[in-house]
């Protein structure tokens, strides 16, 4: 017997059953839970970039790693940022953070690969939680908010028992292993903020308008040639691409608003700069956010927009918005008409499942508008701007095509 071996203690069954993380845990003094720590991404995650990718699509790990190298350290312009969630016991990379850098909040969207299966979610939910604490207790945020699809039950379970809250749901917004899931929103509250300026999941919603659906009028065919660039024709209007000449008739309409609760304020935009987004997806066969011009049948006037944002052609969603420049156009149905060929091309045109949309909670007209196109409400996402001493939320809607088609048609 060598002297090492006379001198070697046995391990202890603490040790055996516990055994050291790795140096990575204990080189942080915060962001450190029981099984999982945060950092930031380094040279060398490439290898292990389908563990925290949130994306479906697998990408090689030269591009992941030309992300590290050169596009990560840009995201802060873009007031984001990313952290790796990686396991204790072994330094092993399981999952990711998305962190998105608001007005008022932090709004994070966390992955963990879902090979770990239920194990993963209760390393989802710690996360999250280390950021909560991390940015309320310590940065004084006023309130982090987390989207999760609803079939991360455990995850859902744990993050609600440590503090967040259940805001908005938007119905069957996944489509997952064949069915459809909802995903919802939470929010963790600062309690100092709380205890300031109240609740926000307690404020009454003000309305206006009855809420009653009011019948589609269907597309329809021109009576001879349709007008140049038409997508979609309707009684009065038609919906267009965008062209970079609107930008001057956006621009000048914008000089002349009267109101004030449509958005968070009046806004005095760029001519050069709104021709510069309005060519932003010229050319794209699948983009992200798609607008048209809404222009009036009798002399091709463009009196508002339409559009889609955020969208997603492996679920099939999408988030609508609308616009319309002038007090004269407003409440005259110009709106609805649009929406409901906008609704039409999503729906029949793309084949998509589901929409959502937001409204600033002052803007009862815009919800009542979208109460009457068939919109059900979906909850609130809160504190998003400052506003009136405290901080303004949203109120979120959603509509399924199902539910659309169903909808009265008028003849």
């Amino acid at each position: 017997m060598t002297e090492s071996a006379v001198l070697e203690k046995p391990p202890t069954p603490e040790e055996t059953q516990k055994p050291t993380p790795p140096a990575g845990a204990a080189q942080q003094t915060f962001l450190v839970g029981e099984q999982v720590y945060l950092r930031s991404f380094v040279p060398g995650d490439e290898k292990t970039a389908s563990r925290w990718r949130r994306s479906i699509f697998p990408k090689s790990p030269e591009l992941v790693e030309k992300w590290i190298k050169e596009e990560l350290p840009k995201e802060g312009e873009n007031d984001r940022s990313y952290l790796a969630i990686v396991r204790k016991a072994d330094d092993q990379i399981v999952g990711s953070v998305e962190i998105h850098h608001g007005t008022v909040g932090k709004y994070i969207q966390p992955h963990i690969d879902p090979l770990y299966g239920e194990i993963g979610q209760h390393w989802l939910a710690e996360a999250v939680d280390l950021i909560g604490d991390w940015q309320i207790d310590e940065s004084y945020v006023p309130v982090v908010s987390v989207t999760l699809p609803a079939n991360l039950t455990i995850a859902v379970a744990e993050m609600l028992a440590n503090g967040f809250v259940e805001t908005a749901r938007w119905r069957e917004m996944f489509e997952m292993n064949g069915q459809r899931v909802d995903r919802l929103n939470f929010c963790r509250f600062n309690p100092e903020w709380l205890e300031r300026i109240g609740d926000p999941m307690a404020a009454e919603i003000p309305r206006t308008g009855s809420g009653e659906v009011r019948p589609i009028v269907p597309s329809q065919l021109p009576d001879g040639d349709p007008p140049k660039q038409a997508v979609l024709i309707g009684q009065r209007v038609y919906l267009r691409p965008e062209d970079k000449k609107d930008a001057k008739i956006y621009i000048e309409q914008g000089r002349l608003e009267k109101e004030t609760f449509f958005d968070i304020g009046r806004h005095l935009g760029s001519e050069a700069r709104k021709k510069e987004f309005l060519g932003s997806t010229a050319g794209e066969d699948f983009p992200d956010k798609l607008w048209f011009s809404v222009c009036l049948k009798e002399n091709d006037e463009v009196i508002g927009t339409v559009g889609l944002l955020h969208m997603d052609y492996v679920h099939r969603t999408a988030e609508t918005g609308s616009f319309f420049h002038t007090a004269e156009q407003r409440g005259q149905g110009y709106g609805s008409e649009a929406k409901q060929l906008l609704l039409e091309y999503t729906f029949n045109v793309l084949g998509f499942h589901m929409v959502n949309s937001f409204v600033y909670v002052p803007n009862t007209r815009s919800a009542a508008a979208l109460r009457k196109q068939g919109y059900k409400e979906s909850g609130r996402v809160c504190w998003l701007y400052p506003y009136e001493g405290g901080f303004g939320s949203m109120v979120t809607f959603d509509l399924l095509a199902e539910e659309w088609r169903s909808l009265p048609r008028e003849l």
